[in-house]
């Protein structure tokens, strides 16, 4: 039976801390050329976004070869690492449902294939996040659950939003609490990150996080 690959969540891309652990979940692969599967889903109709977020992978993954995953389950059943960009946390973890890869990226993950995200991407390879309303001034309960990918399951997270004292990651808890669902929330803050090995334990790189439940 394979062992559930690891999985390295990064708080932010502005911190310096990305590229260390990019560099480090590379070289456990231990491969020369390594294949890096791409999905771009939370900058999806974002043309700058995607610019911004592509033009990046290179400087990542030097030595890679990096693959955008779009609709084609190939590149998933292919790579040795999964990386999920920033973004859109929601939007990202919608496209992810539609076109079916969240399903790859579990099934990936379950036979062994390390996954990584930065902020959105890490937000998405957790449970769940927030659905929130068109309407800025809507109040917080007329937010909804969406669910993500799970590649990390039982747990939430949000990343880089100590400064507003993790007010989304509340807005999670209280849903998740009317639901009567149960997780583990964690905020990785700048300068933080977090890594869940094969074996199921966790360690803490930087800053460590905010735990609510």
């Amino acid at each position: 039976m394979s062992q559930r690959g690891p999985v390295y969540l990064v708080a932010s891309g502005q911190d310096g801390l990305l590229a260390p652990m990019a560099k480090r979940a590379l070289e456990a692969l231990g491969k020369a050329k390594p294949r890096v599967a791409v999905t771009y889903a939370p900058v999806d109709g974002d043309a700058q976004g995607m610019r911004f977020m592509s033009r990046r992978m290179p400087r990542l993954f030097p030595g890679a070869t990096l693959e955008a995953i779009e609709h084609d389950r190939s590149i998933v059943d292919q790579a040795d690492l999964v990386f999920v960009s920033g973004g859109d946390p929601t939007h990202g973890a919608k496209v992810l449902a539609h076109s079916g890869a969240a399903g790859w990226l579990r099934e990936a993950s379950a036979r062994g294939v390390p996954m990584m995200g930065v902020s959105a991407g890490a937000i998405i390879l957790g449970d769940w996040w927030v659905d929130w309303p068109e309407d800025e001034d809507a109040p917080p309960e007329a937010a909804s659950l969406v669910p993500c990918a799970g590649i990390v399951a039982g747990h939430v997270f949000d990343t880089h939003d100590e400064a507003d004292g993790w007010e989304e990651l509340h807005v999670v808890a209280e849903l998740l609490r009317k639901k009567g669902l149960r997780s583990r929330l964690l905020g990785i803050p700048t300068a933080g990150a977090l890594v869940f090995r094969a074996d199921g334990g966790m360690e803490v790189v930087g800053i460590p996080p905010l735990v609510l439940g």
